[in-house]
């Protein structure tokens, strides 16, 4: 709880036990000096006065408290008459004063020795819920500053101090016991001459200038007229008294105005005024004075109903205050005592109290006394605003009564007309619950007949609330400390039980003062050995700057930071984490709290991540580097064939030109290494048998697994070819194996499969991605402890793993579902718990035969091409074209050339021979690449054969490739390699 709390809460408790001392029947002056007594002890204040008004006569004595110390006696009997000079003035004052420096003292003072008398001073108000103004109160020699904190923490006492000068006025017949107290006390001179009787008249008196502004008024014309006091200035008097006329020409003080004047509560009332004109400082002004004729109008019967009802109302204070002193009842109890005393008092047949909800505008009916309905309490709630006239109102006078409320056009604003009609209302009082300026509360009183309230039935009404409201702060502090306790249960639930690791250290000390149960678990400390420590022993020493920057953060302002660095376990392990911190106060110690995120295992897949994205960069740009060799050595390959065939048997020029095919034969060697190092698979497909595969892997697989493994394969005979990077096969099945491996904690039976599969539009297998067709399908089945239902469908995400930290990297599966899809496959998993997983990845059959281990594929065919035959070379790389036309010309070819796809396109519309062979490239600028131009020639001239050529095919699918076309050349190739593609067609005549 904070400094401040505590203090209001023992402000609180000395209030009821002040109030148990009233109910004892101790004297009212005996109380009050307990109230000084404990406002000096609260404050830390040396001396405590309290300047009282009764009965509109301002006493020429004032009480005073001061800690029992002979100098502080001493120095108040010296300077008593300087003190009551300087604090008398301020009997006006409606607003705090505070003042803790030598200039403002003397300044709010008008007095220069008012610094030497007070130091520092504290002066407040002492007001009734009808703005009346019943005294100062002064609090002044403390050693450090007054603030406006010290008046809210002090507030029941200070409400305690207006209610017992209240109780002190009820006495008319004789003196009060505060006036005969304050005799006895310290004694000052009285201030004589016009200042003073001005001041202490108990008549309200003003001064107005010649056109009626009122310049100067004493604290009397508050208490009775319109305006409070801080607003007469200023006003024009006629607005208080309409017919008043200022006569230049009376001269008698005795000669008076019959008149009416507004009061306070709103009416006019009878008044006498008399008005003197004088010159001060050349200046004609009017001292005015008004006397309230109103008692001596009301007649004998007046009289005694007034007498008898103040004296009922005497006696329910009493006992209100009784009800209010049992702390052990609920609240509700009392509170449903005290507004039927107060009902039955004022003969009103309804009244209940409206407390408003925790920061919001709406008031519930917490108890309600309705004659005619037993146990009733209002349902429907108050809608009321900050700004509303009602709440601004009652804010200011405290205590508010509303007429006429059932005429069909009263407006009174915030009751409902449905309302007012269902209960019959035609007058209603309240009295506001005050707290810190704000209004959280009040009592309210209908009546369905009268259609006014007495003065005296105010004042009854205002006490009454007054007790309500000590006992309404009392529930609100009840529920705070309950509210509190709720609190810890849930901090705790929520820190200590948190998943997080939750820790907060003191930010002077660096000890750690709070850690819940995760933080000890990751670590592996002891919760006693944890709070032994400071946060430095969790980092090492080269993160301790990191440390030394978030405690300077934290410590510039509160709001939430993220830092990543470093901390070491208990076992001497460090690992990276991620602090999220925060300021904090935790146990009245400014403290920062950590969540602290273990980022070890992240980090390295972040690393291993941005290894991959390297690898894919430096791919992508080994496989543009790739390109443009092949297509230079494409070039220097043609051109030299072509120097080669034009210069014959001339020995020292073939020297030359074998020595340029050497270096052509090294770049091609350089170009394949680069092209294996992109990892480009379209490229690198071929025509494959599963069977020679897996007999080449199996004993790389046994090396892979444990002896407790036992490897069963079960491969078909005439496995159909397929069309796969072989690589990458072996990586699957590689991957596949050591994961039935740990499936198996290393024992079991490994089961690798291998079958032809046909199937049907029809066939009963085709369900999910399968498409009807041929296939090779190979499954890898283990005997482990098989994939949970609710784990199968995220297996082949990207890092998805069931695997300890840093046994498994969650790529394995997505990469073999990778591979399944770039080889136009689909990849399929079936698995029972505590039985076993068999992954089947199905691969299109190839119709492509493979020439592996053809020798004659060695031998440079002899290839005849009949006249008439044309050829078209497409190509973007001019000398690329050139050297592959005069090639095709030596072959026996009619050759054009084209730069792209849509030149290609427009040559073959517009010749009138159909083309026998196009040589194309694969990579082109322009709308099409050569794939898109073998389909299009292929659905225009079936017959025409096309040959595609590249090094480099990111972006294009040789699957469609090969459909459209018959073969493929890889860059750099030359005449030796489109002769043998040549001969797999059969040229006739034209």
């Amino acid at each position: 709880m904070s400094g401040s709390a505590e203090t209001s809460e023992k402000a609180l408790y000395a209030s009821l036990l002040l109030l148990k001392q009233f109910e004892s029947r101790v004297p009212l002056p005996d109380i009050m000096v307990s109230a000084l007594e404990s406002m000096i002890s609260l404050s830390g204040s040396r001396f405590a006065f309290l300047l009282h008004n009764h009965s509109g006569t301002l006493i020429s004595e004032f009480t005073a408290h001061a800690p029992e110390n002979t100098t502080d006696k001493e120095h108040l009997k010296k300077h008593a008459t300087e003190i009551y000079s300087c604090l008398l003035p301020q009997i006006r004052r409606t607003a705090p004063l505070i003042a803790n420096s030598s200039t403002a003292v003397k300044a709010e003072l008008a007095n220069t020795l008012a610094w030497r008398l007070f130091q520092r001073l504290m002066l407040i108000p002492l007001t009734n819920s009808m703005g009346d103004k019943k005294g100062i109160l002064v609090l002044f020699g403390r050693q450090n500053n007054y603030g406006t904190d010290d008046i809210n923490r002090l507030e029941p006492l200070i409400s305690l101090c207006v209610n017992l000068l209240i109780l002190d006025e009820l006495r008319p017949e004789e003196e009060s016991q505060l006036a005969r107290r304050a005799k006895t006390d310290l004694k000052t001179e009285a201030i004589s001459g016009q200042d003073f009787q001005f001041i202490n008249s108990k008549a309200p008196r003003f001064i107005t200038t010649a056109e009626g502004i009122i310049i100067n008024h004493n604290s009397s014309a508050g208490s009775l007229l319109a305006f409070p006091s801080e607003r007469l200035t200023g006003q024009v008097i006629t607005r208080l008294i309409p017919k008043l006329k200022l006569n230049l020409h009376q001269k008698d003080p005795d000669e008076l105005q019959e008149l009416k004047a507004h009061s306070k509560a709103g009416n006019l009332i009878n008044v006498r005024v008399s008005c003197l004109p004088f010159i001060k400082h050349s200046e004609l002004l009017f001292s005015i004075q008004i006397q309230d004729v109103r008692a001596e109008l009301e007649t004998n019967t007046e009289r005694h109903e007034k007498s008898i009802r103040i004296r009922k109302q005497q006696r329910a204070t009493l006992e209100v205050a009784r009800i209010a002193t049992q702390e052990d009842a609920p609240f509700e109890q009392l509170v449903r005592e005290i507004c039927q005393l107060a009902s039955n008092t004022l003969q009103a047949p309804r009244a209940g109290i409206w407390l408003a909800e925790e920061d919001t505008p709406v008031y519930r009916n917490v108890v309600q006394i309705d004659h005619a309905q037993a146990n009733y309490c209002e349902k429907t709630p108050l809608l009321l605003n900050s700004n509303t006239t009602f709440v601004r109102q009652l804010e200011q006078v405290r205590v508010l009564s509303l007429s006429n409320l059932n005429r069909p056009d009263s407006d009174n604003g915030f009751l409902s007309q449905e309302y007012i009609r269902r209960n019959q209302t035609a007058t209603l009082i309240c009295a506001a619950f005050i707290k810190n300026s704000n209004l959280i509360g009040f009592l309210m009183i209908e009546d369905t007949q009268r259609t006014q309230w007495h003065k005296d039935q105010y004042n009854f009404v205002r006490e009454v609330a007054n007790y309500l409201h000590i006992l309404v702060l009392n529930e609100h502090r009840r529920k705070i400390q309950s509210d509190l306790i709720q609190q810890e249960q849930q901090f705790r639930l929520l820190f200590f039980d948190s998943p997080l690791s939750l820790m907060a250290f003191d930010r002077e000390t660096f000890q750690f003062i709070a850690v819940n149960h995760t933080a000890t678990e990751v670590f592996g400390y002891s919760l006693n050995e944890m709070l032994s420590k400071g946060i430095y022993d969790l980092i090492p020493v080269q993160q301790v700057m990191d440390i030394h920057a978030l405690v300077s953060i934290n410590n510039e302002n509160g709001n939430y930071h993220v830092l990543e660095s470093r901390m070491q376990k208990h076992s001497g392990d460090v690992v990276d984490v991620e602090i999220h911190s925060h300021s904090i106060n935790l146990s009245s110690r400014p403290s920062i709290l950590m969540v602290v995120h273990d980022i070890t295992e992240k980090k390295r897949i972040e690393s291993r991540m941005r290894r991959t994205q390297k690898m894919e960069a430096i791919g992508q740009l080994v496989g543009g580097i790739a390109h443009d060799f092949n297509n230079i050595t494409n070039i220097i390959r043609g051109h030299a064939e072509l120097l080669e065939m034009k210069l014959g048997d001339n020995e020292k020029t073939n020297k030359h030109l074998c020595a340029i095919n050497k270096a052509a034969t090294r770049t091609t060697s350089l170009t394949h290494k680069l092209m294996q190092f992109s990892r480009q698979q379209q490229i690198n497909s071929e025509v494959c048998h599963i069977d020679d595969i897996l007999s080449d892997l199996i004993e790389l697989i046994t090396k892979s697994l444990t002896r407790n493994i036992q490897i069963v394969l079960e491969i078909s005979k005439d496995l159909w070819p397929v069309l796969i990077d072989r690589g990458d096969f072996e990586d699957v099945m590689i991957n596949l194996a050591i994961n039935a491996r740990d499936a198996m904690d290393g024992q079991g039976t490994l089961t690798i499969g291998a079958t032809n599969v046909s199937l049907d539009t029809d066939d009963s297998l085709i369900v999910r991605n399968r498409q009807p067709g041929d296939y090779i399908c190979i499954s890898v089945k283990d005997t482990g402890s098989g994939i949970p239902k609710e784990l199968q469908e995220k297996i082949f995400d990207p890092f998805f793993t069931t695997k300890e930290k840093g046994k498994g990297t969650g790529l394995g599966l997505s990469m073999v579902y990778g591979f399944a899809k770039r080889s136009s496959g689909f990849l399929e998993v079936e698995s029972h718990e505590n039985i076993g997983t068999t992954f089947c990845l199905w691969l299109p059959r190839s119709e492509t035969v493979s020439t592996a281990g053809d020798s004659s594929a060695t031998l440079i065919p002899e290839v005849e091409i009949p006249a008439g035959h044309a050829a078209l070379v497409v190509d973007d790389e001019e000398d690329i074209r050139s050297s592959l036309h005069e090639i095709l010309e030596t072959i026996g070819f009619k050759t054009q050339q084209a730069g792209s796809a849509d030149e290609a396109k427009e040559i073959i519309k517009n010749e009138p021979q159909n083309f026998s062979l196009v040589l194309s490239d694969i990579v082109m600028p322009g709308s099409e690449n050569g794939v898109q131009l073998a389909q299009w020639i292929r659905t225009r001239t079936p017959e025409t054969r096309v040959i595609l050529a590249s090094g480099y095919a990111e972006n294009v699918s040789l699957t469609e490739a090969r459909k459209y076309s018959c073969e493929l050349l890889k860059k750099p190739f030359g005449k030796e390699d489109i002769l043998n593609i040549l001969s797999h067609w059969r040229w006739d005549k034209k």
